[in-house]
């Protein structure tokens, strides 16, 4: 499937990560587990990382004094879309990166405020013309989500039942979508933080087919002290962004296998600490 979607393969494996905001050094210890994983497999292209969105807009010095436990970098916002671009030129096919809403804001979508009124104007402000093309092309060609015949379904956000098949994301404009549903659609993909427990059953079973049979969103966008929830047995929510360093969580999806429920998801399996505590 073209587009906004990409489906997975059912064999190899799948590092996620969600939410960097800006955090180099957290990109970097991913960057080296991904290449441990391509060096140890015994055929590298059936690695694959799913980066589900939200690159850019760290803390800012104020944020980093008040809570030094969850902001205790420097935002390398730009160096860090750099090296998003070099892996995505070097592995087209293996590194996907999932639009996030705080990417969205530089190809057309509403700015958010976190740690500065206008974090769109005060990230580009910092960049050079030829790095703001390079960034907006990035976001512009990223994805809306990822499926797996494993049983997950991978998006930014947690999105309601307006998601009514995978090929309505093909068709979203991101940067003027003149359709009120599709904005709709995209809003929700991009900013829900969680759905109740039957209206993701009900979006699943909608787009799920006997080839991709979704039981899971595995989604970004939430904070969590704890770096690592779940609800109603379908949507769960590795944390890097806003967990202090020993908590922040990725997970390692194998894609031979089969996750009905959250709870298919173990600690220190699928479940993995980026940092030791």
């Amino acid at each position: 499937m073209a587009g906004r979607v990409r489906i997975l393969p059912d064999r190899g494996q799948l590092l996620v990560s969600t939410d960097l905001h800006g955090n180099r050094g957290d990109f970097d210890r991913l960057a080296g587990i991904f290449a441990a994983l391509r060096a140890e497999a015994d055929d590298p292209q059936t690695v694959h990382w799913a980066l589900l969105g939200d690159l850019v807009h760290g803390p800012s010095d104020l944020a980093r004094r008040r809570d030094p436990a969850r902001f205790n970098y420097s935002d390398q916002s730009p160096v860090l879309v750099e090296a998003v671009i070099a892996l995505r030129q070097r592995w087209p096919d293996n590194v996907h990166l999932v639009l996030g809403n705080h990417d969205h804001g530089h190809i057309g979508g509403p700015h958010p405020s976190k740690f500065y009124p206008d974090e769109v104007e005060a990230l580009e402000q910092r960049m050079r013309p030829e790095a703001i093309a390079r960034m907006h092309a990035l976001f512009d060609d990223a994805l809306l989500a990822l499926a797996a015949p494993c049983g997950l379904l991978l998006c930014h956000g947690s999105p309601s039942t307006l998601l009514e098949s995978l090929e309505l994301l093909d068709g979203v404009d991101l940067r003027d979508e003149p359709d009120t549903f599709k904005r709709a659609l995209l809003r929700s993909i991009l900013t829900s933080y969680g759905q109740p427990q039957q209206v993701t059953a009900d979006m699943l079973a909608q787009i799920a087919t006997p080839e991709l049979p979704l039981a899971i969103v595995v989604h970004g966008h939430d904070v969590d002290l704890g770096g690592w929830y779940t609800e109603g047995g379908n949507q769960a929510c590795p944390v890097l962004f806003g967990a202090p360093p020993s908590n922040r969580r990725y997970l390692l999806i194998d894609l031979a296998a089969r996750y009905e429920h959250t709870d298919d998801l173990r600690e220190g399996v699928e479940v993995l600490r980026l940092h030791s505590p």
